[in-house]
């Protein structure tokens, strides 16, 4: 009867320490099945068909680049099969024709969601959908424009003008990881956005005559990013 109990007692013991093993294995793989992280890199935004730019053309005033360059952070998550990230952009551009200069100043925050067609130890490719929202100002001024501090009057003063618009965009992308098992991760990503909203400009000024939206005026946008 002893050796009976000393036997079930110690099978007991290995059914039980084998059940802990399979746990500890089982919190290793979870713990390693998604790698969440930090980034920070740089994005190229090109749209060449700007309504507006139209306008400050017929009016000699300069014009925004095609290339607007945007400094990114951000959140990505690596799962085995899929893949996404949220990141916020900020975009700057100062043109300037003759006497007159513009300043720029937009804030972009995009949202991706990727299925991992190539998932390997130090590469992967990765294609899906991306979602962004653009907020945009825009401020013309003379450089040359006079500001008298005892002479205030708002219909004294001329020379600035300022106004809004915001963009709701949504399309294909694709990333390329490259080095995934270095230090130095780099994400490179491509995605052609289309343009969701009217995006009509507003000030908050004045009322804006014979406006214009920018609806249809897609954008390809390409990053490169450090993980």
């Amino acid at each position: 009867m002893k050796k009976v109990l000393l036997s079930v007692l110690m099978l007991s013991s290995v059914i039980a320490l084998a059940q802990e093993e399979t746990k500890v294995v089982d919190s290793v793989k979870t713990s390693k099945s998604y790698k969440l992280e930090t980034y920070i890199g740089f994005t190229g935004n090109v749209n060449d068909g700007m309504n507006l730019n139209k306008k400050l053309k017929n009016a000699n005033l300069p014009e925004l680049n095609s290339f607007v360059p945007e400094v990114h952070f951000g959140l990505n998550l690596f799962m085995e099969k899929y893949s996404g990230d949220i990141e916020f952009g900020f975009l700057f551009a100062k043109p300037n024709e003759g006497n007159n200069e513009m300043k720029y100043r937009g804030f972009n925050t995009r949202l991706r969601v990727h299925y991992n067609v190539v998932n390997q130890e130090k590469f992967a490719f990765t294609t899906g959908l991306g979602l962004a929202f653009l907020g945009n100002q825009y401020d013309i001024y003379s450089k040359d424009n006079t500001i008298d501090l005892n002479d205030l009057e708002p219909n004294n003063n001329s020379g600035h003008v300022s106004f809004t618009n915001q963009m709701l965009y949504f399309g294909p992308s694709a990333s390329v990881y490259l080095f995934k098992k270095s230090s130095m991760q780099i994400r490179v990503n491509v995605g052609y956005e289309f343009a969701l909203t009217r995006g009509r400009y507003r000030s908050e000024f004045g009322s804006i005559l014979n406006n214009v939206g920018e609806s249809g005026n897609n954008r390809f946008v390409f990053g490169i990013t450090l993980l």
